[in-house]
């Protein structure tokens, strides 16, 4: 698609700028456009000093999905830079590159900026940076690790150096690597400044705002840069190549910053954005493909409006046509919004002639990229909604929309090009607690690292609930105030209910308050549909959703909820005793049955499981007053979908409780031995060696009795454990006791498998093996190669049967053999190496 850009003055020409989809290019015309501005109110671009400000922050890390970037508040930076070059007075011309990516800067500093006289005389950076590099952004908002070839490579090519470069970032120059020297060696600056150490955001910007003062009164680089360094108390400000540069001549008036907003009525950024990330790529995505429709739903305060807003603002640039922003009442209000009345209002924010607004609408969204943003959508009725779905779905091809709801709205979802994001959780720990720190350093609040991190936990990360909880930890004592929190009492509880006032109106329309104990018996905040139904009762869930209280998450296929939803149920609707144990009893068939449902040894089964362990926990505590039999079949269904304990990291502990539970919990001496074994294996796991060795000698002792009693079926068990005793035992270096039980499970081991060859022959090589590595640990290292070369023999002809059920055993017993041959100088047989990996090649 093209699109054509007027730029008026001595430089008036049309200008035509490709792109795909609903992006236009607006970093190769960013100079012209302000350009265009400064002449428009008497300002001389030619006679300015002009500074292209490159500032990034961005908010996903797809690398490091579970970290949260580096907080940046650039809108205080760019705030805070232009107010400092504003009170200069200086003939400063200030431009904004977005998106702050590299193809952006390029474009930027085009030969069509030098051939008009606007090419930049200083490239202005802020944002993280590191000794290899700056961290820009992708155009959605993901880091972009930009090392410092890549940045020379953006700007090869260009009509001419910058006559300054000022990279406003942590150890942007540190040494010959960083940015800053290598554009100066490169010849794409006279002369660069850069900091050598870190940085804080508030003298970095003095520092900048008084150094481009400086230079547009004509001071040289050398001495501006001292006189700016006066803001900088922690290190000494870097200045590479042309330390005499001068910038004389400026007659071009007063400063004029780029300060252009998209047509429409875009309201300003809500307060600061923190966390929510992911959220805003994925928002960012769906714009970046119109024509697109997001729908973000959640409970009232999530955030909603923040996360709306800020995509709005890092998205404007898509959008030429403007960003026209409607509201309905608040439920609150107690009356309905109409299609009608918010389609008028995104007219006449567009400036669109009054008429026929929802056609109107349509043409002028087919005409040019517009974005539209709808809130408050609750209070429409459903013919309402559906009218206003009907006018989204002509949306023009290159346009968008963002609608915000605290329910979900399906005649929106249903469109084919509708995103639905459903904000159900608080912000994530570091972000949650960086916007607690910031709200008590900007009300003055000396809170303790341990306060903030309390306050965050108090609130479940809710940002509303954060601000009141920080607001009210201004006038009262900060201990009374959380015990009020965890007691379910006072100002906090007050303000529970006022949040939740209009969704437990919506369920008490429906008689559907019982809903809300449900949510009570999932403390995870989640639960898989099957459970919620069974919980929730007929109508229940659907009633949970439409009051804004939980919704399906797709990805993790389970329903989800904040947990202040379940701290305000519980002080209005608690569950006690046998009420409570009844539930839970008559939800365990439904855990059993959704637990079989899990694919085991999988890494979804693992997630899924993860996601439900505060659940799990809460039953597993309950389960010996639970009916034994479906405990029994509970435990038996979970033990089956669970990953073995050293397979997993995050369920480790969860399983060391939950075998330790089975185990106290055991009828007889079979199953309490077999859970004392698991336990055993669950705590070595997770490095307990010395509970791990009380477990699993517990274990044998129970399977030396059974196995006195019954042979047939207790020797293969008992073998085992000792197996088990050995590695324990070698754990804590106790080799000779260890030697002694793995010995012991081979020679058990060498008798099955003389009466059951094909049953017990893989077992007694894994025995083998094991005893291989203990004999290695004595130094025994000819011992311990026959027992290597045994076990390998043994499993050998198993492994040529079934390769991909034998490949792991077969790996490390190889690899073992292959050390053993070495460590004793001996030569492994190596036919058989041969033929085993030859096999394992075809696998």
């Amino acid at each position: 698609m093209s699109h054509s850009i007027h730029v008026g003055g001595d430089a008036e020409k049309s200008i035509l700028v490709t792109g795909s989809h609903n992006v236009v290019v607006q970093a190769e015309h960013v100079l012209f456009a302000t350009a265009q501005a400064a002449r428009r109110h008497g300002r001389d671009p030619a006679q300015m000093l002009r500074i292209l400000a490159l500032l990034a922050a961005p908010v996903f890390d797809p690398d490091h999905p579970d970290q949260i970037p580096p907080p940046l508040d650039l809108k205080q930076e760019w705030h805070e830079l232009a107010r400092g070059l504003r009170a200069s007075h200086a003939p400063i011309l200030l431009a904004r590159i977005v998106p702050p990516t590299p193809d952006a800067l390029r474009r930027a500093c085009s030969p069509r900026a030098e051939a008009q006289a606007l090419f930049p005389h200083v490239l202005h950076f802020s944002g993280h940076a590191w000794r290899g590099g700056l961290l820009l952004e992708d155009e959605h908002g993901r880091v972009h690790r930009t090392t410092t070839p890549e940045i020379l490579g953006a700007l090869r090519g260009l009509p001419r150096p910058f006559d300054l470069v000022v990279l406003n970032g942590c150890e942007s120059a540190a040494d010959a690597r960083s940015v800053a020297q290598a554009l100066v060696d490169a010849g794409l600056a006279r002369a660069a400044v850069g900091h050598t150490r870190p940085v804080a955001d508030p003298e970095a910007i003095r520092f900048a705002a008084r150094l481009y003062a400086d230079l547009a009164d004509g001071f040289p680089l050398k001495d501006a840069v001292a006189r700016a360094q006066r803001a900088v108390t922690t290190h000494e400000v870097a200045l590479l190549g042309e330390e005499s540069l001068r910038f004389e001549r400026f007659t071009g008036g007063e400063p004029w910053i780029d300060d252009r907003r998209p047509r429409g009525n875009l309201p300003s950024r809500l307060g600061d954005f923190f966390g929510r990330g992911r959220e805003l790529v994925e928002i960012a995505e769906a714009l970046a493909r119109p024509p697109a429709v997001v729908l973000l739903s959640g409970p009232a305060a999530i955030g909603k409006s923040v996360l709306a807003l800020e995509a709005a603002h890092r998205n404007a640039w898509r959008f030429p046509g403007g960003v026209a922003f409607a509201e309905g009442p608040r439920p609150e209000e107690g009356r309905p919004a109409t299609a009608e009345e918010l389609l008028a209002h995104l007219a006449g924010a567009l400036g669109l002639t009054p008429g026929q607004v929802a056609e109107a609408l349509v043409l002028h969204t087919s005409q040019t990229p517009t974005l539209l943003i709808l809130d408050n959508l609750e209070t429409l009725p459903p013919d309402e909604t559906a009218r206003l779905a009907r006018v989204l779905e002509r949306l023009g091809g290159e346009s968008a929309a963002i609608l915000l709801a605290r329910r979900p709205v399906e005649a929106v979802e249903t469109l084919p090009h509708a995103l639905s994001i459903s904000l159900h959780e608080g912000l994530e720990a570091p972000a949650a607690l960086y916007h607690a720190a910031r709200l008590a350093e900007r009300k003055r609040l000396s809170l303790r690292d341990e306060q903030v991190a309390a306050i965050v936990r108090a609130a479940g990360g809710h940002p509303r609930l954060i601000e009141l909880l920080v607001a009210l930890a201004r006038r009262r004592d900060l201990q009374a105030l959380l015990a009020e929190v965890r007691e379910g009492r006072g100002d906090f509880q007050a303000q529970l209910a006022t949040l939740y006032e209009w969704s437990a109106r919506v369920l008490d329309e429906r008689g559907q308050l019982g809903a809300w104990q449900a949510l009570l018996l999932f403390p995870a905040g989640a639960a898989p549909e099957a459970l919620l139904r069974e919980a929730a009762g007929e109508g229940g869930v659907q009633a949970l959703r439409d009051a804004a209280l939980a919704d399906f998450d797709s990805a993790r296929q389970v329903w989800r909820w904040h947990a202040t939803v379940s701290d305000y149920a519980r002080s209005r609707w608690p569950l006690y005793g046998a009420t409570r144990r009844a539930r839970l009893a008559a939800l365990l068939p439904t855990w059993t049955a959704w637990l079989k449902t899990l694919p085991p040894e999988t890494a979804e089964g693992a997630a899924r499981l993860e996601t439900q362990q505060a659940n799990l926990r809460l039953l597993l505590a309950d389960a010996g007053r639970l009916p034994a039999e479906d405990v029994r079949a509970f435990r038996q269904a979970l033990h089956r979908a669970a990953p073995a304990p050293d397979r997993t990291l995050t369920l480790r502990p969860f399983l060391a409780e939950f075998y330790r539970g089975w185990a106290e919990q055991a009828t007889d001496d079979t199953e309490q031995a077999w859970a004392l074994g698991m336990l055993g294996y669950a705590l070595a796991a997770l490095g307990r060696r010395e509970e791990a060795l009380e477990a699993t000698q517990e274990a044998v002792e129970h399977y030396r009795r059974l196995a006195e009693a019954h042979p047939e079926a207790f020797l293969p068990d008992l073998a085992g454990s000792l197996n088990n005793l050995g590695r324990d035992l070698a754990a804590l270096g106790r080799r000779e006791e260890a030697l002694e039980a793995t010995q012991e499970a081979v020679a058990l081991y060498r008798e099955l498998a003389q009466a059951h060859p094909e049953a017990f022959l893989p077992d007694l090589a894994t025995s083998l093996n094991n005893l291989g590595d203990c004999l290695a640990e004595m130094q025994r290292f000819q011992e311990a190669l026959d027992a290597y070369e045994e076990a390998v023999r043994l499993l050998a002809p198993f492994f040529r049967r079934l390769p991909q059920a034998f490949a792991e055993r077969m790996s490390y017993m190889l690899r073992d053999y292959l050390r053993a041959c070495e460590a004793a100088g001996k030569e492994p047989d190596r036919a058989l190496v041969e033929e085993i990996e030859r096999v394992m090649g075809e696998g």
